[in-house]
């Protein structure tokens, strides 16, 4: 022991023994040195700087003691301590000691504050258990909540692995899917907090051999405190290829099974090398021992309990990607049907997804202000690209006839007026016989009558082959001249004398009605029918049960030819009532109709040209001149040039109109 009022020893604490401080007033005395012992440690101090960084479990206190420090002083340092003090000293402490106690009553009094000491630090336990359990609940809570708003597979399978070893404090951690149909498992994510290594995801067959695949064969937990110490007749064995190529150490390792709901595993969670402190780099420097801990059951508990949300969790995102697939493989299907209606302009869905895909992701970088109070998410995109895929499906509702109308009249229209031709020739020719005969027969034939007869019939002749050629001229879906319109009425009032009383006539009033479109092939009625390819895709789409991010597909894809100025169809909507994405479709849609080079019908247009009537199209209120400018500034409008979308849909390559052609502003 030491005597009174020498320097205290350094001191360490032990596991398994209790330290006890004395004042060193107290002098040596055969209590102290019995209190030595497996469960106590009795050290004299003259101070709190004696006693080092660690909490006492019971203080014996003296008069230089409480000289230093008030007895509420010390208690506020140490609450969970049990202070002794001698009945002299006139201090309220935990157990007062009788001046000279004799010492077997002196021990009993230590024996009971030891026995207080434990009595509290099981209370102080017990707290601590119960106030961990609570926050290791709430944390689960939370945790699950994060889990199952987490649709994307990757993002989950990092949030669950990261989660995890923030609540174990483990180093490394591995996460396999399992597929028992195909008996494979994939090795899907690692993660490691002291060593960067290229990852690749592999597969690999499933069996009891690997840890990996004993846990999700046994749908049993492993816990290994050491994984290089397996049983030499265990049916598993640890796979050391990582630790050898790496230089990694793998002591500690917990394995568990994440089940879904039908209690199949799922995916098999796996946690390395739980640490005193997460922080802790485990390098080849690092004392494993000293620093690598066995994980612990309350640890095993709450892995188990997250890899249960985890497996719920997984295979939710997993056939959340499922639908997904499903979905994009619907919206292919559904665009490649569309697309075999018109194979001669097959790629136009899918330029148009790809340039608003490329706008609306240039709006969030756009420097005017109503784009930046309307930022595109990569939900908005999404929807988006699917409202572009789909706008044209309206357009199975269009009659065949008027698709692959590709001029004004029909071949049987056409034929039909050639043979009334050739009759009225014939009917001319008969005519003119019948005047050359009558003359034979009365004998009274002119020469230079039969001349003026023949003449007249050269003449008529003529004039019909005229009238044929301008209708032919007429019948092509171009710009229709002066000329020509004034020869299409001379034709609709022609008729022969002799045929008036009997209605005859080279065209009808419908075929004159469309001859005499001014351009195009395509009456008012029929351009009607066209543009009703919107109403028809609002509504086939507004029949599909769309989730909330989704839910706005119909009004975009619906609104695609509306103007700013509300001259657009259907509904004319006003700058206001049109979605942003629509306006940001229209655009694109304008430009691959433009630009499209798979047209039969007309010659694409440049792109600087095409931007050029974009700027016009601005410039007269019908487009949003800011996302124009967004468009070309970005250059958004590129991101077709290198892609070859013509092969999407093979089919007969015969003239069709396609429905989106018609959306530049101009006289009907």
């Amino acid at each position: 022991m030491c005597p009174p009022h020498a320097a205290a020893p350094s001191v360490r604490s032990k596991p398994g023994k209790l330290n006890l401080f004395y004042g060193s007033s107290l002098g040596e005395s055969p209590l102290w040195e019995q209190m030595n012992s497996r469960v106590v440690r009795a050290i004299p101090i003259r101070s709190t700087d004696d006693m080092g960084p660690h909490s006492p479990a019971i203080v014996v206190l003296d008069y230089p003691l409480l000289t230093d420090i008030p007895l509420a002083r010390w208690q506020a340092l140490y609450p969970d301590t049990v202070f002794l003090a001698e009945n002299r000293l006139g201090i309220d402490a935990d157990l007062i000691l009788s001046d000279n106690m004799p010492l077997q009553q002196s021990r009993k009094m230590l024996k009971m504050a030891c026995e207080l000491w434990l009595s509290r630090k099981r209370e102080r336990d017990s707290d601590e258990a119960a106030e961990s359990l609570a926050s290791n609940l709430n944390k689960l809570a939370s945790v699950g909540i994060a889990l199952s708003s987490e649709n994307d597979l990757e993002t989950l399978l990092r949030k669950i692995l990261t989660e995890g070893q923030n609540f174990s404090q483990c180093d490394a951690a591995s996460l396999f899917l399992v597929d028992s149909d195909a008996g494979q498992m994939t090795f899907k994510l690692t993660q490691n907090d002291s060593i960067d290594f290229p990852f690749e995801e592999s597969r690999f067959e499933l069996n009891a051999e690997s840890i990996a695949g004993y846990v999700a064969l046994n749908t049993q937990p492993l816990n290994l405190a050491d994984a290089h110490d397996i049983p030499a007749d265990a049916v598993y064995h640890f796979n050391n290829s990582f630790d050898t190529r790496t230089g990694y150490r793998t002591v500690s390792m917990l394995t568990l099974p994440a089940l879904n709901k039908k209690k199949q595993v799922i995916a098999v969670l796996q946690f390395i090398n739980r640490k005193r402190d997460r922080k802790t780099q485990l390098t080849s420097l690092t004392d494993m021992k000293e620093e690598v801990l066995p994980f612990d059951e309350e640890t095993q508990i709450l892995l188990q309990a997250l890899a249960g949300q985890a497996g719920v969790a997984i295979e939710n995102a997993i056939l959340h990607h499922n639908i997904q697939r499903l979905f994009e493989g619907f919206v292919k299907a559904s665009v490649m049907a569309i697309e075999q209606r018109d194979p001669t302009t097959s790629g136009h869905s899918f330029r148009v997804a790809d340039l608003c895909v490329a706008l609306a992701q240039a709006v969030n970088a756009s420097p005017h202000e109503a784009h930046r109070s309307c930022p595109q998410s990569d939900t908005h995109i999404r929807e988006l690209r699917y409202a572009a895929l789909l706008h044209d499906f309206g357009k199975v509702g269009v009659r065949e006839s008027v698709l692959v109308k590709a001029k004004k009249l029909s071949d049987e229209n056409v034929e039909s007026i050639r043979y009334r031709i050739l009759l009225a020739k014939e009917k001319l020719r008969n005519k003119a016989l019948r005047q050359q005969l009558q003359m034979y027969r009365s004998n009274n034939f002119d020469t230079q009558r039969n001349q003026r007869i023949e003449i007249n019939l050269q003449q008529e002749l003529e004039q019909l082959d005229h009238f044929f050629d301008v209708i032919l001229e007429s019948n092509e879906p171009m710009l229709l001249e002066s000329a020509v319109k004034t020869d299409l009425k001379r034709i609709a009032a022609y008729c022969s004398p002799f045929e008036r009383s009997h209605g005859f006539s080279i065209v009808t009033p419908e075929e004159f009605s469309m001859l005499a479109i001014p351009k195009g092939s395509l009456s008012t009625r029929e351009r009607l029918e066209i543009e009703s390819h919107v109403t028809h895709t609002r509504n086939f789409l507004q029949l599909i049960p769309w989730t909330d991010e989704f839910r706005q597909i119909p009004a975009i894809a619906g609104a695609h030819h509306e103007k700013l100025d509300g001259s657009g169809y259907p509904d004319g909507l006003g700058a206001n009532e049109i979605p942003f994405a629509a306006k940001i479709m229209t655009i694109c849609d304008i430009y691959d109709a433009l630009t499209a080079s798979d047209r039969p019908y007309k010659a694409a247009v440049p792109s600087e040209l095409a931007l050029d009537i974009l700027k016009r199209e601005a410039e007269a209120g019908l487009v949003d001149s800011q996302l124009i400018d967004v468009f070309i500034d970005s250059g958004a409008y590129k991101v077709i040039e290198s892609s070859d979308y013509a092969e999407q849909v093979k089919g007969e390559q015969r003239f069709r109109h396609h429905v989106c052609d018609f959306d530049l502003h101009e006289p009907h």
